[in-house]
């Protein structure tokens, strides 16, 4: 899965260094998401766009309007001292309004008269170029990437030093320009690039500078900013990996490595933009000119000259006076040389994340947690942009790591189907052999259930004594044992043992053990140390796993109540005395359980009950039973119980209040041995 996930992250990587058309697209709209969401707060304006409206249009005439009229709209606004004038036109053909070219047409028509009368008035191109130089105008000029034929190229040399080395390699190129008409272009103070770099219709940055026919040429709003400067020379300051910035007018403006200027936009609804007419008709306040840069453009719907930005349609003209207001403002966009690299680095974050997010979470986990670190990613890349102006394209990190995490969940996905079939397979299975081996350990239950005596048959019509016994297992079947018969008419031989371990093993040598006792007892004639030492060597013979069960046995004569018992390895009775209601636990030397030792003779003790007298025997289960504080039963509290049993109380009640009592203080925790209680009352 994580071999898969490395080669799925470095196929990404692969593909974030190709510069193909979805990668770019996801980019733009990147970037264009920041501009939308933090758009440029205005400052003061200092550039004022007088545009060539719709309303001035149709108060003025259509467009082209006579030079005439263009070179009196100059002059007035030269009058007010802007700080530069920039027009965003190029006047390529002669003005066919001109007094020349209309005595050309009315010569034509055989208007002679007519004809020598408009040759003799002034040329309004030659008005508007001396408009032009009077006022210091920026012109525009158009780089062109075609035919270089339709135009030559002018040898344009803007006062650029470049630092670190070459610029022209770098930047973009235009065989060819596109320029006024030769007497209105060398009248002007300057000239600027109008090109916008639109490569998908959207227009998101201006060259700086731009290599045209063989010159390295700046842009309009570059050029403009200049010609407000003290300072007319252009610095270039070039890297090894292109164009960094250049330095105008005492700022440094940061460029991608091809000259590009990316422009953080405003809202175009908050840009004022003046009718021509307005201030032509004064209607606009002259002095909103003075010391302000003034760019006049197209903005009528019928000239088009409309382009789009990332926060919608405006005038070509505007995009200029964006980027000068961008340097007014302080807001300048970058896209430093190294942001390639930490892009990888976070398509390569977020991949090993992703990794280990669906190999180490579960998947709906795992679909959170990425898309938390998205968000994250996602506010890097509008952090970057707000606070230091730096353009990251986090998109595309965020989509390579999408498409790995898709697919590693997918696979994950498909692999635990594939486990679940598997367990569902297996837990089917699971529950046969569970069910197989709970019918086994049922019918083992009722079997060794079946092997304990019942003391109605054995003792049916019997009323020298009342016995009464109880076993249950800690689990399905268990390894205590008790067993009671009569060796003859007034003999009756008892038993209670106890096998090491638990379950199914000790179950099994219960039977073994309590069939050879009987057997062992009946041969010994009612003597229960000889019983016991005689089946511990038989035993001992069917043991290999080792294992040993503790005894205490006895004969009780039914007619005299004399009482012969030994102990091997187990605790002794207590007796419960009908007389004096006084509790004691009979006490032996012993031996130890069977199979232990080998070849040990088991002693014997005598006593003889008085009547009324009973004998209670019982394994660990009782005494060790554990409280929800891991205190034990003990032997003070089954002597307190015992002593309060009402005098001459019946076995069975006996039997039933110390089970009660037991599983009262365990708090219903789960046994952790097997219990066994056997009681007998001798009553002649």
């Amino acid at each position: 899965m994580r071999i898969l996930g490395a080669l799925l992250t470095c196929l990404m990587l692969l593909l974030q260094h190709a510069d193909t058309a979805t990668r770019l697209s996801l980019r733009s709209e990147v970037f264009d998401a920041y501009q939308r969401e933090v758009p440029r707060r205005r400052g003061d304006d200092r550039v004022i766009v007088l545009a060539i409206d719709d309303l001035s249009l149709q108060r003025r005439g259509q467009w082209p309007w006579p030079r005439c009229d263009l070179a009196d709209l100059v002059d007035k606004l030269a009058a007010q001292r802007p700080a530069a004038i920039a027009i965003d036109m190029i006047f390529a053909e002669a003005d066919r309004l001109s007094p020349r070219i209309q005595a050309q047409r009315l010569e034509a028509m055989g208007y002679a008269a007519g004809a020598s009368a408009a040759a003799k008035l002034p040329d309004c191109d030659r008005i508007f170029a001396q408009s032009v130089r009077n006022a210091g105008v920026v012109l525009g000029v158009g780089g062109l990437s075609g035919d270089p034929r339709l135009k030559d190229p002018v040898d344009y040399r803007a006062p650029v030093v470049e630092i670190g080395g070459a610029a022209g390699p770098f930047l973009r190129p235009f065989p060819s320009v596109l320029r006024s008409l030769d007497s209105i272009d060398r009248a002007a103070a300057g000239h600027g690039v109008l090109n916008a770099d639109a490569e998908d219709g959207v227009v998101r940055s201006v060259p700086a500078l731009a290599a045209v026919g063989g010159h390295v040429i700046p842009g309009l709003a570059v050029e403009v900013l200049r010609q407000t400067s003290d300072d007319p020379v252009l610095r270039a300051h070039v890297t090894g990996h292109g164009l960094s910035q250049v330095e105008v007018a005492g700022r440094a403006v940061p460029t991608s490595g091809d000259g590009s200027w990316w422009i953080h936009f405003s809202d175009p609804e908050l840009r004022p933009i003046f009718p021509v007419i307005a201030f032509l008709d004064g209607t606009l306040p002259a002095e909103l000119i003075t010391g302000r840069i003034v760019l006049i453009g197209a903005a009528a719907s019928g000239l088009q000259d409309r382009v789009i930005t990332p926060l919608g349609p405006m005038p070509g003209v505007s995009v200029h006076a964006e980027a000068l207001d961008n340097v007014y403002d302080g807001r300048l966009l970058s896209r430093p040389y190294w942001s390639t690299w930490v892009e990888a680095g976070l398509l390569v974050l977020l991949c090993l994340f992703s990794i280990v997010a669906v190999t180490a979470l579960r998947p709906l986990h795992s679909v959170l947690m990425f898309g938390a670190v998205l968000l994250l990613d996602a506010a890097i890349g509008l952090g970057a942009f707000v606070w230091r102006g730096w353009l990251l394209d986090v998109g595309t990190p965020m989509a390579g790591a999408g498409i790995v995490f898709a697919m590693m969940l997918s696979v994950a996905l498909g692999q635990a189907q594939q486990q679940r079939r598997t367990l569902r397979v297996a837990l089917a299975v699971s529950r046969e052999e569970q069910a197989r081996m709970d019918g086994e350990l049922d019918a083992a239950r009722r079997i060794q259930r079946g092997m304990l005596p019942d003391p109605a048959e054995v003792l049916a019509g019997e009323r020298r004594v009342d016995l009464a016994a109880l076993m249950h297992p800690a689990r399905t079947v268990g390894g205590d044992l008790y067993d009671f018969f009569r060796l003859d008419d007034d003999r009756l031989f008892f038993l209670v043992g106890d096998v090491s371990g638990k379950g199914l093993p000790a179950s099994l040598f219960m039977a073994l053990s309590k069939a050879l006792i009987k057997n062992a007892a009946l041969d010994a004639d009612g003597d229960p140390g000889r019983g016991l030492s005689q089946a511990a060597r038989v035993l001992a013979l069917e043991n290999p796993e080792s294992m040993f069960v503790s005894v205490v046995a006895g004969v009780l004569n039914m007619t005299t109540g004399e009482l012969v018992w030994c102990s091997a390895g187990h605790e002794g009775p207590y007796l419960v005395s009908a007389a004096k209601a006084v509790v004691m636990q009979l006490v032996t030397a012993g031996g130890p359980p069977l199979c232990m030792l080998d070849g040990f003779d088991y002693p014997i003790e005598r006593i003889k009950l008085k009547s009324g007298d009973a004998l209670c025997l019982i394994t660990d289960g009782v005494t060790e039973a554990m409280d929800a504080r891991d205190r034990p039963y003990g032997s003070a509290r089954l002597v307190d119980e015992l002593a309060s049993a009402e005098s001459g109380m019946a076995s069975r009640r006996i039997v039933e209040r110390l089970r009660r009592d037991v599983e009262k203080f365990a708090s219903g925790r789960e046994p952790a041995d097997d219990l066994t209680i056997l009681v007998i009352r001798w009553k002649p």
